[in-house]
C-alpha cells in the first residue's frame, strides 16, 4: 500500500515531467493552462507538485503538447526516454570535422580541385579549405550549395550513428508509424499480434524462390 510520502513524491515527479514537456514544446504557462481548461496558477501548482493533476487534464495536456501519455504517467518510461548526456562543444566540433572530411572526399572523387569547387559555388577557397578541415562551421545555406554541386544532399551528411542520429531514427520511425492506416496501427499495437509481425518479417527476408514455395504450400493447405 502506498503511503502519503510516496504519493507526494509521485506528484512531484509527475509535475516535473509536465513542466519539462511544456518547456520542450515552447508553450507558455498561460497558453498551456488555457488548452486544458484551467488557470496558469493551477497549472503552476501541478508543475511544482503542490497539487495533483487529474487524468482527463493530463490526457488533454499530452494531446496538446504532442507527447505520448505514457511518457507522463510512467516515471520509469520517462527515465528510459531521457536523451544521453554529452558535451555539446565536442559534439559540434566532431560533426564539423566529419562533414568537412566527407565534402573533401566527394570533391576529390569528382576530380575537382579546391579552387575549382570554390569558384563554382562562389565561396572563397580559403574559407572552403577551413570547411573541409572542420575548422569553421558551415552555414546551412552554403552547405546546401556545396552538396548540390557534389551530387549529395544535406541528409547524406546528417548524424546517423551518434546520440542525435539515433534519436532522429526513432522520431522518423514514429512518424512512419503514424502515417499507416488506423487499422494497421491498431493491429501492430496489440502485443498478441507480435508473433504474426515477426513471421511477416522473416518471410520478407526470404529469397523469391523460397517465398514462392512457401506461398504454394499455403495454397495447398487452404484449398
Amino acid at each position: 500500500m502506498a503511503d502519503r510520502s510516496s504519493v507526494l513524491l509521485r506528484t512531484k515527479m509527475l509535475g516535473a515531467l509536465i513542466r519539462q514537456a511544456r518547456l520542450t514544446s515552447g508553450k507558455s504557462l498561460k497558453e498551456t493552462a488555457a488548452l486544458v481548461g484551467t488557470t496558469s496558477g493551477v497549472l503552476s501548482s501541478y508543475e511544482k507538485g503542490r497539487r495533483g493533476i487529474s487524468l482527463p487534464e493530463l490526457e488533454l495536456l499530452a494531446f496538446h503538447l504532442d507527447v505520448p501519455l505514457s511518457s507522463l504517467t510512467s516515471a520509469t518510461r520517462a527515465e528510459a526516454r531521457k536523451k544521453p548526456e554529452f558535451n555539446p562543444a565536442v559534439m559540434v566540433s566532431l560533426r564539423q570535422h566529419f562533414i568537412g572530411a566527407l565534402l573533401k572526399a566527394h570533391r576529390t572523387e569528382a576530380g575537382l580541385s579546391l579552387r575549382q569547387l570554390a569558384k563554382s559555388v562562389t565561396i572563397p577557397s580559403t574559407r572552403l579549405a577551413d570547411y573541409e578541415q572542420g575548422e569553421r562551421p558551415i552555414p546551412l545555406a552554403e552547405l546546401e550549395v556545396l552538396t548540390d554541386e557534389l551530387g549529395l544532399s544535406v541528409k547524406d551528411l546528417m548524424d546517423a550513428r551518434g546520440p542525435v542520429g539515433e534519436w532522429q531514427v526513432v522520431q522518423e520511425a514514429f512518424d512512419d508509424f503514424l502515417r499507416l492506416p488506423a487499422e494497421i496501427r491498431e493491429f501492430m499495437r496489440n502485443p498478441d499480434h507480435e508473433v504474426y509481425l515477426r513471421a511477416t518479417l522473416r518471410l520478407s527476408q526470404l529469397p523469391v524462390e523460397k517465398l514462392r514455395t512457401v506461398g504454394e504450400g499455403l495454397l495447398e493447405i487452404t484449398l
